[in-house]
């Protein structure tokens, strides 16, 4: 009996066996890109209740075994549509299917990975996160993300300097609140905490992720304000070659008096950068111009995933002096491991080369589009990167540890200059007669000296102004304020020569007889930066889909810098995150953070007092829920903590941007913040339409916030902040000049609060036709929770030099905005696309004292003069322009073949003039050209 029970059991596995002989092999793709493979795709069927299966490899290959006969092969993926395959499947045959995954049509199981660092369904987060796919990007302005980002709701781009609810100011792009990445690497500078947004590689993004609210858990310092993250796409099974070029024209404002250009311009080299083909095919064009190409290649050879991209790009830009050029190119290579599986490791590197000017100030309101000289400076930067990385998942326990670094260098040359006029143009334009002034400068020179001490001692603000009034008119009869500002940034270049040996009046006789000397004079800062940075991640996943992300990271920065000196800083960090799901509708999040920083010798940045000990060490904490209420409703809440140390730059830089001065404050303190948010997220199909609707409430509140200090200072250490005329009356006696400039400082407690409303969707009209919609409008209150004592003090100020904080007396921030509504609207009907971009913005609710005072006064002040030299009348433009403003442009496009398109854009259709800190004049009417070509 035992032998043939024996005999039985052999016999039935053998059975089993022969009978599991068949397979079904082959390679699932994404239906969107059909090169791009799918890893982890779930593939199985059932058989007597139970799942069996098995999961697609890194080149989305899959291989099963199945029972003889029919079945069905089901294929799922998350933010997929599930497919159900059924098959025959012949004794002994193996069958082969490929197979291509539909992106879900609801929006809200879009895949995002910024939120905790693995991949979530966008309905499961439990914060605020906008995407925007690659598409979406390349229908705006092809040449910068900020067109993107400046169309989403919530989100703003000034100068550089990007803002999420209200939550930064304007600190001209050093120092971001908001971490910007790459594939989870981030891009600011290491030194500054600046977006150099040229490094963005525009020819190769798939996702861009932008989390509203404190995300410093996961990503430490400078995500205090949120993040953008920036993710690119991976090679395919097929090789794939992107090409896209595109062309910009400005076209003129409606203020002719702003038109700086003309025909020949650019041909007289007076250009600071020669687009593609200017001399050739766009000869004609008289108006400046951008044009760009992006070159993009993948591919799969063996186990080796394989990219490259190039970028060129050539601003002439629409303000005289402000330009922008580079080059850049970039790859990556992955190894995946064939002896080990889940393993695949590799490098991502990239080099740029760069040159750029921002017009920081203008000439005057009626020449907005030139930059005063005393502001003129440039920056020629090269930039290299390599990340190394290496990735294993161990599918057996559903761990994965991810090692990723960098090395990273960059070198700077900032550049600035003085006038680009001789003195003596300068003085020919302001009426100065030489046959009769300059016997009288030579023999009443100390006449003229000591008439003038008595009234600047005196402080009387009238008697002041009057007799710079009367000397100015008496010498320089035709002088507008440019003039004026011609004359000084002459001067602040020529002081050295002027001030170093001899007397001051014989000096200053010999530069005005001798005109030839003088004019344009460029002085270059060399800054070096390089840094190491190190972060090991590992996740794991439990059984019940519960998930433990932890890591560590380091950061080395080292900096030799004529703007800075030599500084170094150690950043070190640990953090965790544990996200759960309970009753198959409750999302749980929980995540600290510890992290060191130090600069140089200081090794206290940040202090926390743990049991009455003060520990350098800065906790930060986290925790949201998700609960969900129906099929497509979501009710979230969330806290997070933010913090962000200043950047070297912030703390020890003094530098002139031409005769603009930045000042060194090595006192600056870390500014730390927290963000509470309730939000409820909908998913709807109603007829034709579908998408999801989101609303959040959003309260915020920041403890010594970093701002920009604008004012005079001693351009000498210890670089005091001047505030009194009797500091300005000492430095000219003693032979120096005070120097205009601005000085990080933490300046006040701020809270900002509001309402966050979007709805985004998809219309399907017809078979061929579809309408896709962005729609989103946001409320902030941004609120100075000291302004009240900061107005008494103020009020008591007696010396016209005292320089209050703000342009008024009111309770908000410095250059924010309490509304703002967004709508991206497209229409497909076929090959042909129709798009439009709107906006409209509220008034900036206060901007820098030094620039503007808007408080009601009898009579003028001296501050009051000082502007209307520097900016000419800015106060009655700020007054004109700065008001709620509306905004549009349009874009059609047409897909000659399933592989070239074409698209027309007009961005400020209306050619609207607008500004959203002084001096700062929106673009005119602009004209762009799009091809693009996949194969």
């Amino acid at each position: 009996m035992k032998i043939h029970n024996m005999l039985l059991t052999v016999a039935a596995l053998f059975a089993c066996q022969w009978g599991m002989a068949q397979k079904v092999t082959g390679y699932i793709y994404d239906e969107s890109n059909k090169n791009a493979p799918m890893a982890g795709v779930s593939v199985y069927y059932t058989e007597k209740g139970v799942q069996k299966g098995a999961a697609s490899d890194p080149q989305g290959y899959y291989e099963i075994e199945v029972p003889e006969g029919g079945i069905i092969l089901t294929f799922s993926f998350l933010g997929y549509e599930t497919q159900n395959v059924p098959l025959v499947v012949g004794r002994k045959e193996t069958l082969s299917r490929d197979v291509y995954m539909k992106p879900a049509s609801n929006a809200l199981d879009a895949v995002v990975v910024s939120a905790g660092r693995f991949d979530q369904k966008l309905s499961d987060i439990t914060v605020s996160m906008d995407v925007r796919k690659a598409q979406d990007v390349l229908k705006q302005n092809p040449s910068d993300l900020r067109a993107t980002l400046n169309n989403m709701p919530g989100v703003d781009v000034v100068d550089k300097q990007p803002s999420i609810r209200g939550g930064s100011g304007w600190t001209y792009g050093v120092g971001s609140r908001c971490l910007i990445l790459v594939d989870g690497m981030s891009i600011l500078s290491p030194g500054g905490g600046e977006i150099n947004w040229n490094s963005i590689p525009m020819e190769n993004i798939e996702q861009v992720e932008v989390i509203k609210g404190a995300s410093s858990v996961l990503y430490g310092s400078s995500a205090l304000n949120g993040l953008i993250n920036v993710r690119t796409s991976r090679p395919g099974q097929d090789p794939v070659t992107r090409i896209n070029a595109y062309m910009g024209v400005y076209g003129n404002p409606d203020n002719e008096d702003y038109i700086w250009w003309d025909r020949t311009f650019w041909k007289e080299g007076k250009y600071e950068v020669n687009p593609l083909m200017r001399r050739t095919v766009l000869y004609g064009i008289r108006n400046p111009i951008y044009n760009g190409l992006d070159l993009s290649h993948s591919r799969r050879i063996g186990a080796w995933d394989v990219s490259g991209s190039l970028n060129l790009f050539s601003d002439e830009g629409y303000k005289e002096g402000g330009y922008n050029k580079r080059v850049r190119v970039g790859g990556n290579v992955t190894h995946h491991d064939p002896a080990v599986d889940g393993l695949h490791y590799g490098m991502n590197l990239s080099f740029m080369s760069d040159e750029a000017a921002d017009v920081f100030l203008w000439r005057s309101p009626q020449e907005a589009y030139r930059q005063s000289p005393v502001s003129n400076m440039s920056r020629q930067s090269n930039q290299f990167y390599l990340d190394p990385f290496i990735t294993y998942y161990n599918r057996s326990n559903n761990t994965s540890h991810k090692i990723k670094g960098r090395l990273y260098f960059d070198s700077n040359n900032i550049n600035t200059r003085t006038t680009d006029k001789s003195i003596f143009d300068i003085l020919h334009n302001m009426g100065f007669n030489y046959d009769q002034s300059i016997p009288e400068l030579t023999n009443h020179w100390e006449e003229i000296v000591a008439s003038m001490v008595p009234t600047i001692a005196g402080g009387n603000a009238d008697e002041i102004i009057g007799m710079i009034g009367r000397t100015g008119k008496h010498f320089f009869p035709d002088a507008t304020s440019a003039d004026y500002m011609d004359l000084i940034s002459w001067l602040m270049g020529n002081a050295p020569s002027l001030l170093s040996s001899g007397n001051i009046q014989d000096n200053i006789l010999t530069w005005v007889l001798n005109p030839d000397k003088g004019g344009r004079q460029r002085l270059v800062h060399p800054d070096r930066t390089s840094s190491y940075y190190l972060d090991y991640q590992f996740n794991k996943t439990f059984d019940r889909g519960a998930q433990i992300t932890a890591g560590a990271t380091y950061e080395h920065t080292y900096i030799t810098a004529e703007t800075t000196g030599r500084h170094w800083s150690d950043n070190a960090a640990l953090y965790f995150q544990y996200d759960d799901k309970f009753f198959d509708r409750l999302n749980l999040s929980l995540g600290a953070r510890f992290e060191y920083y130090r600069v140089d010798n200081n090794l206290r940045e940040a202090e926390t007092k743990v049991f009455g000990t003060d520990i350098p060490v800065k906790p930060v904490l986290r925790a949201g829920l998700n609960y969900q209420l129906g099929k497509a409703s979501f009710l979230r809440a969330s806290f997070g903590q933010g913090y962000r140390y200043p950047s070297i730059t912030e703390k020890f830089i003094r530098q002139d941007i031409g005769g603009i001065g930045a000042f060194p404050n090595p006192n600056l303190k870390a500014e730390s913040g927290y963000n509470v948010e309730v939000g409820f997220k909908q998913g709807y199909k109603i007829g034709p339409f579908q998408g999801y609707l989101d609303v959040a409430g959003f309260y915020t509140q920041y403890k010594d916030m970093i701002e920009f200090n604008i004012g005079l200072f001693n351009s000498r250490a210890p670089y005091d902040y001047i505030d009194h005329l009797g500091q300005v009356l000492d430095m000219l006696l003693a032979g120096q000049m005070p120097s205009i400039g601005a000085q990080f400082s933490n300046v006040s407690r701020a809270r900002i609060y509001g309402v966050d409303f979007s709805v985004n969707g998809v219309c399907n009209i017809n078979p061929h036709t579809n309408l896709t919609y962005n729609l989103g409008y946001v409320y902030t209150e941004p609120e100075d929770m000291d302004y009240k004592e900061r107005n008494a003090i103020e009020a008591g100020y007696t010396d016209p030099l005292q320089m209050k904080q703000k342009s008024n007396t009111s309770k908000y921030l410095k250059y924010r905005q309490k509304h703002s509504a967004k709508a991206v609207l497209d229409l497909q009907w076929k090959r042909l696309t129709l798009g439009t971009n709107l906006g409209w913005k509220s008034k900036t609710l206060a901007v820098d004292y030094f620039m503007t005072d808007e408080r009601p006064k009898a009579r003028p002040e001296i501050m009051d003069y000082v502007r209307n030299l520097m900016f000419g009348d800015l106060a009655g433009y700020w007054r004109d322009h700065n008001k709620g403003h509306f905004t549009m442009d349009v874009r059609a496009g047409v897909r000659v073949t399933s592989n070239v398109r074409f698209q027309l854009s007009v961005n400020n259709l209306t050619n609207k003039e607008y500004s959203l800190r002084p001096m700062d004049v929106s673009a005119p009417r602009t004209f762009v050209l799009q091809v693009g070509a996949t194969f």
